[in-house]
This record gives structure tokens, C-alpha cells and sequence, in this order.
């Protein structure tokens, strides 16, 4: 779903007021009365700011994204976008005078996409390239056709829907390979792939500037592109998986990367994989390797049971996401640990016990969803806190800080690991659940599920 729809030119503009409730009010004001027939411009205001209030909605490189649902919305979404080239005034805080753009989203109050779309758009606008090309725009004309242009970039990818993610152009025009030895490793690939009978053939995005139509190459295959960044303007048919690698090792991405795949169904448990990858950055493909998803991991996470019923796809990529970057970067540059437990809450709850007061208590649930993409510093902040983050399988946020309390198991856990694990273990078992300890020790990133782990990332190197 292209996000260009629902937005026009005409609101596209540039601001006047110097403060933010005011700087919201002129984005409203572009909004044509057939879309807001019978609807309260005043109410869709203080909702707007309420929710500003609450929870800043500044995404840093001066771009904020003040959003609200709205009752009798005549569309799905409404976007609605102004400069400020001298920022804005609001609370006194600092990040609002840095803000130098506005990007104002209503939803329609009954659209459960919601914050898969937020998410979206907050990572196309997070992405350097998009927002530069933006920020040069030297008057309103040519700043209306970059905003346009990046919002046709922007590709919401929905549940069910397997669609390339969005984001900065990160693909040239449809190329093949100029480089003899990868155009002759790519037509190898494809021999080895169907020697081993592969379902699919996984490319590392990260080791091309910019990745060459391969259609010619791999044919009817389903090829996969795994990539830190993203990626657009792939063929249809492909898939991406967004994972950020832990180390700059070829293939530090895949465990996860496949993890991933299977809970989107993408891939299937008795798949094989061909992997193909090379240097970051280095524009040459230098290694093939078979992968086979059975053999690779444990049978647990080979069954069609991989996730609870309850939990959706897209949250346990969030909490991957989140933990990824706690554990490559810590907090304040200092390691962290943490424990993420998601599940049904109901049947966590017996297992349980707050250590502090609730930080989530009393907000609305899409204001501590994980899907919130303003929700990641929040998250990151509390994981300061000893005991672990409780998730339902939607991404709501229960609580953090909690004690994991459950009978005495005959722990079966490799040496050097601690108290964190041997909780996330045992929640595992008491309960259909997925749970996910980042080590403060060695960033290592482990998974566990029915009582079994599976390592997603390596030890971290001193």
C-alpha cells in the first residue's frame, strides 16, 4: 500500500505559527471539508495534543510526527505535512526548536493498521538520503515534490502481506551484474541451489551500494534480500527482511534473518536455503552457502508452533529489533541486560510479581504498543531496570521491572549463563510463551521457547 494516496500537494505546505499547537492547527486546517464531514477540527486538535503531551512524538533529525485517530475519518489516512525552518515552541523543550519539519497523520478510528502504517512512515523519514533530499528543497514547489516523492516510497507492508519494506532508495535502476566473477558466483548459486533441491535463495543486501536486478539470474525462485537498511523498488515477487547484523561477519544476520522468515512464512521448516554474500560495502559477492532450516535449528522452532497463537509476527521483529540494538550499542555506551517475555498475559500473570510501580500503567495501549515507533527509547530507558518487560502478542506493553517467580526446574543451561536465563527459561515452560534475554556480559542474544534456546546472535568480542 502506497502511502502517496493520502496525501496532495495541497497539503503540502509551509508554516506560519511558531508554535507547535499552532503549527498543527494550520495542518488541520488543510483538510478538505469532504474529509472531515461532521467531524470536530477543535477535537481532532486537543486529541492530537493530548497525545503530544503524553508521549513527544519527535523522531530526531528534526522531523516530529504528531498523530491521532479520528471518528468518521472519510478515508484510512489523512496526511498532512508543513516546514518550520526555524522550529517550534512547545513545553520548552529543547527537541521541538530543533524540529524543522511536521508530518501530521489521522486514522480513521476504526483502521487496524494503525501503527504499521506509523511505523512505516517513521522509517522512511528516519532514513538520511530521504530527509536530505527534503531539507535542500530550496522553495515550496521543490519541496512538495520530495515529500510526494518519498512518500511513493513509502510502502506499508500489512499482516498477511509480504511486500518490500520501505524506506530510502536503496536499489539502482534494474542492472545486472558489471563484475565478471559475481555474474559468474550468481549463475553457480543458482546450480548449487537447485543441486540441493533450495526453496529459496537468501541474498546479503548489505554487501552491494546498490543491488542489481538478479530476475535473469534466479528466475522463478523466491529470493530473499536480508539487508540493515531499506530496501524498495525490488521485484514484486522478492521479500525483505530488515535485520541488523551483530558483528561483521558474512552471515551474522541469517539466524535471525530465517527466525524471521519463518514466522512471516516465508520460509518453511524443511526448507533449504542458498546464501549467498560477500564484504559490506564491497560490491562482491564471495560466498555460497546451503542452509538447512532443520538441521540448523532445534525442533521446536521447526514446528508450525514457532510462535503462540496469540502473538503476531511483527512484534517479535520489534523486540528483536529493540534487543538488536541493545545489545550492539547498550545504553549510554554502557552494556545492557534485559529479559523480554511475550505471550498471553493471563496465563503470565500467575508467574509474576512487580518488583517497581507499573511504568505503563494508565496510558492507552497504542501509546505502549512496540509497534509504536516512539516507543523505542522508552524501552530502552526502562531496561535499566532490573527484572523483565511483559508483552502481549498484540505489543502492548503490561509492564516492566517484573519478577519472574515459577517452580524449580532441573535447569539444563550451558555454563555462564545467569539469573536472566534461567527465568527465561522457566517462563518458557510454565507458559506459551516467547522469551528473549539480551546478556549484559556478552551482548549475546538468546532465545527460549517450550524450554528450549536457541542462540540468535554471537558472543559479543571484548
Amino acid at each position: 500500500m502506497k502511502l502517496k494516496r493520502f496525501l496532495s500537494k495541497s497539503r503540502i505546505i509551509d508554516i506560519k505559527s511558531t508554535d507547535f499547537k499552532g503549527a498543527v492547527a494550520e495542518l488541520i486546517d488543510t483538510l478538505s471539508p469532504a474529509l472531515l464531514e461532521g467531524v470536530d477540527k477543535k477535537k481532532v486538535l486537543a486529541d492530537v495534543m493530548e497525545r503530544e503531551t503524553a508521549i513527544s512524538t519527535y523522531l530526531g533529525n528534526g522531523i516530529c510526527m504528531p498523530h491521532t485517530r479520528v471518528d468518521g475519518l472519510k478515508q484510512k489516512y489523512v496526511f498532512s505535512v508543513g516546514r518550520c525552518p526555524n522550529g517550534l515552541i512547545f513545553d520548552g523543550a529543547d527537541e521541538y526548536k530543533q524540529t524543522r519539519m511536521l508530518f501530521l497523520l489521522l486514522s480513521d478510528a476504526d483502521v487496524n493498521t494503525y501503527l504499521t502504517v506509523l511505523s512505516t512512515l517513521a522509517k522512511t523519514f528516519s532514513a538520511e538520503p530521504a530527509i536530505n533530499s527534503i531539507k535542500e528543497a530550496s522553495d515550496i514547489s521543490k519541496f512538495r515534490a520530495a515529500v510526494l516523492s518519498a512518500f511513493d516510497s513509502g510502502v506499508a507492508v500489512l499482516p498477511g502481506k509480504i511486500k518490500n519494506a520501505s524506506g530510502v532508495p536503496a536499489i539502482s535502476k534494474p542492472k545486472l551484474f558489471e563484475n565478471k566473477l559475481n555474474d559468474s558466483i550468481a549463475k553457480s548459486a543458482l546450480k548449487v541451489a537447485k543441486v540441493a533441491n533450495c526453496s529459496s535463495i537468501i541474498l546479503q543486501g548489505d554487501a552491494f551500494a546498490n543491488i542489481p536486478d538478479l530476475s535473469s539470474y534466479f528466475g522463478d525462485m523466491n529470493v530473499v534480500v536480508v539487508s540493515e537498511r531499506s530496501i524498495q523498488n525490488i521485484p514484486d515477487k522478492w521479500s525483505v527482511i530488515n535485520v541488523r547484523s551483530f558483528s561483521n561477519g558474512r552471515f551474522a544476520q541469517l539466524r535471525s534473518a530465517v527466525m524471521i522468515g519463518l514466522t512471516r512464512g516465508i520460509f518453511k521448516a524443511k526448507d533449504k536455503i542458498c546464501c549467498i554474500g560477500g564484504v559490506g560495502g564491497s560490491n562482491q559477492i564471495d560466498s555460497i552457502v546451503i542452509l538447512d532450516i532443520e538441521k540448523e535449528f532445534s525442533d521446536i522452532f521447526v514446528s508450525q508452533k514457532i510462535l503462540p497463537e496469540c502473538v503476531k509476527p511483527e512484534v517479535i521483529e520489534r523486540i528483536l529489533d529493540i534487543a538488536t540494538e541493545l545489545s550492539v550499542e547498550g545504553r549510554e555506551g554502557k552494556p545492557v541486560g534485559c529479559i523480554f517475555v511475550i505471550g498471553d498475559v493471563e496465563e503470565l500473570k500467575p508467574h509474576l510479581k512487580q518488583l517497581i510501580l507499573n511504568p505503563f500503567y494508565g496510558y492507552k495501549p497504542e501509546d505502549r504498543n512496540v509497534l509504536n515507533p516512539f516507543m523505542d527509547e522508552t524501552v530502552k530507558e526502562y531496561s535499566l531496570i532490573d527484572g523483565a518487560f511483559i508483552i502481549d502478542g498484540k505489543g502492548i506493553l503490561e509492564s516492566a521491572g517484573s519478577l519472574i517467580h515459577t517452580p524449580d526446574f532441573k535447569l539444563q543451561l550451558p555454563g555462564g549463563l545467569g539469573a536472566r536465563h534461567a527465568a527465561a527459561y522457566a517462563i518458557s515452560l510454565m507458559a506459551d510463551c516467547i522469551s528473549l534475554v539480551v546478556s549484559s556480559s556478552t551482548g549475546q542474544i538468546t532465545l527460549f521457547r517450550k524450554g528450549q534456546m536457541m542462540p540468535i546472535s554471537e558472543k559479543r568480542k571484548n
